[in-house]
């Protein structure tokens, strides 16, 4: 102990506590966490606002990562055929766009995780609920889009396989984006980037395999990949409602402060 935590530790001996009334001390705090919380409560914010408030939570490497994925695809669809012998190409493409546009936002997703803050954010003024729901919203939005517009460029050139280009390209992201949010809702690590990487990776090598094996894409097997789009999807959303449902166990839901939107 130097010099100077020695002076301070003396002074603090030397103060004395003035009396007081333990029971009009808790009653004081009593209130002032009453008033504390009717000013959240009454301080309504509209659903738009808080969304935009979240939007800039999301790391600026995000978007330019999408608007490249997205970008990058498009010029190398841009050179291919499209004819039936060059289809192959387009299904490369797609086995592996749809699971790397998935992966782009579970970092975001886990940063709480990864920096181990997860206790702290999940007692803030927002419930962690609505914090990672709205930033699930606009992840998932921008994904959609992005697949979004690589279907429209893919289908411009050749629109006889549009259903089949919508299970190609929708079945690896909805495979990808069940395996990242089984790792996020049950295993909470701060190695769960790395989980979610070797996912994207398995599904785009078992894609990419598939890829060269002509009888998995040919129209007699739409019926599979029919089934396999139902299968993830359903998987999904059970996958999103029990994420949903682990983002609050950090903190009891009485003690959790949530300011509601219009």
């Amino acid at each position: 102990m130097n010099r100077n935590d020695r002076e301070i530790r003396n002074y603090l001996q030397q103060d004395s506590v003035p009396s007081y009334d333990p029971e009009k001390m808790q009653q004081t705090v009593r209130l002032a966490r009453q008033a504390y919380c009717s000013r959240l409560l009454s301080k309504r914010i509209g659903f738009g606002k808080f969304i935009r408030m979240q939007m800039h939570f999301i790391g600026h490497w995000v978007w330019f990562t999408q608007a490249a994925l997205v970008f990058g695809f498009l010029i190398l669809l841009t050179k291919c055929d499209f004819g039936q012998p060059d289809l192959q190409h387009i299904l490369l493409l797609f086995s592996a766009a749809s699971p790397m546009i998935a992966l782009v936002g579970f970092p975001e997703l886990l940063k709480s995780y990864s920096h181990g803050m997860e206790e702290i954010e999940s007692c803030p003024r927002f419930s962690m609920r609505k914090l990672m729901g709205a930033r699930m919203l606009i992840l998932g939005l921008t994904d959609l889009f992005c697949l979004t517009v690589i279907l429209a460029v893919s289908t411009a050139h050749s629109g006889e396989f549009l259903m089949r280009m919508i299970l190609y390209l929708f079945v690896p992201f909805n495979l990808t984006c069940c395996g990242c949010l089984t790792v996020l809702s049950h295993v909470k690590s701060r190695q769960n980037g790395y989980y979610c990487g070797a996912i994207c990776a398995l599904c785009i090598a078992v894609f990419v395999s598939l890829s060269f094996v002509k009888r998995y894409y040919e129209a007699a097997a739409t019926g599979a990949w029919v089934m396999m789009f139902i299968l993830t999807l359903v998987y999904l959303a059970i996958e999103v409602v029990q994420t949903f449902q682990s983002f609050n166990r950090f903190c009891a839901k009485e003690e959790a402060i949530s300011v509601t939107w219009q």
